[in-house]
């Protein structure tokens, strides 16, 4: 009697884990087909810029990326991420 119990158990396990596994399946196929496919470029074409992307700079003291609107810049050229920074890097 107590095999017949974990062979009940046991396919009821099987059975949830086979379901699981199809939705994940229907699921993760589903996803795929509502996202569009990005265009391969053609060759010998290059991709246009955004409007929107603006130039990164390194600041000479601490070594951090930012965009070049937000730096404050030295009479020699270099760009700072603030202030503070260009300061100390002038003694």
């Amino acid at each position: 009697m107590k095999y017949l119990i974990w062979l009940v158990v046991a396919l009821a396990v099987f059975v949830w884990f086979h379901r699981a596994r199809k939705s994940m399946l229907a699921g993760a196929e589903s996803a795929n087909a509502s996202k569009p496919r990005p265009k391969s470029p053609e060759p010998g074409s290059m991709r246009s810029v955004d409007s929107d992307v603006e130039p990164m700079v390194q600041c000479a003291h601490c070594g951090i990326h930012f965009p070049i609107s937000e730096a404050v810049t030295h009479a020699s050229g270099a760009h700072y991420c603030s202030e503070e920074h260009r300061r100390l890097a002038s003694f």
